[in-house]
């Protein structure tokens, strides 16, 4: 889950967000944009309505959603009309097709480092293969100039992790308006996932 703050949070709920924050009695307002995406369970091709295969005849009928290539080409578009959108993933990129159950971490790193996200916040099935499973995909994230948040976790017992590039918080500065940014990770994701023995729950003042 990732939330954009100025003076409260927001949370980016659709593709295409547009939000008007009130900056004070003078009425002053100020609009974000924000591109979202999560859940996306690599789902890396366009499926069928109905989350299966894009069968030819679902392309005929131009009935085929959904898919990396459809997400990008979406995003290029709004940012030409919002050039300061941020473009960011909510979590859970890991499992959902034979991609990765075959690829794993390789395949979501290479398709998101392709993506040009501006932040990520981790998802419990990021954690699905363990710290171990976890580390690269970190490293590719830095490497491609993405900043993975994760707000209420603390890696530092944690060998596979600690140290690797992940931040708490992020503040930035949007048409000359400071914007805070935070991720939480469910506090379940012990019982759902497998993050390991180490990892610690924080909630950061």
């Amino acid at each position: 889950m990732l939330a954009i703050l100025k003076k409260w949070r927001l949370f980016g709920i659709l593709l295409a967000s547009n939000v008007s924050v009130s900056l004070g009695s003078d009425s002053e307002t100020f609009t974000l944009t924000i591109l979202h995406t999560n859940d996306v369970h690599s789902h890396i091709e366009e499926t069928s309505k109905y989350g299966g295969v894009c069968s030819q005849k679902d392309k005929a009928n131009k009935t085929c959603v959904g898919g990396v290539a459809r997400i990008v080409a979406k995003v290029k578009e709004l940012k030409e009309t919002y050039p300061d959108a941020l473009f960011v993933n909510g979590g859970d990129f890991y499992q959902g097709t034979p991609y990765y159950t075959i690829l794993k971490h390789e395949m979501v790193s290479t398709i998101m480092a392709a993506m040009k996200y501006d932040y990520v916040c981790l998802g419990n099935h990021e954690f699905d293969d363990g710290p171990k499973g976890l580390a690269p995909f970190l490293e590719r994230m830095s490497a491609a100039n993405i900043t993975v948040i994760s707000t209420n976790t603390n890696f530092s017992n944690e060998p596979d992790l600690n140290g690797k590039p992940i931040k708490q918080s992020v503040t930035i500065e949007v048409n000359g308006k400071k914007i805070g940014i935070i991720g939480a990770v469910l506090p379940q994701t012990k019982e759902l996932s497998n993050p390991g023995m180490n990892m610690i729950y924080s909630y950061p003042q």
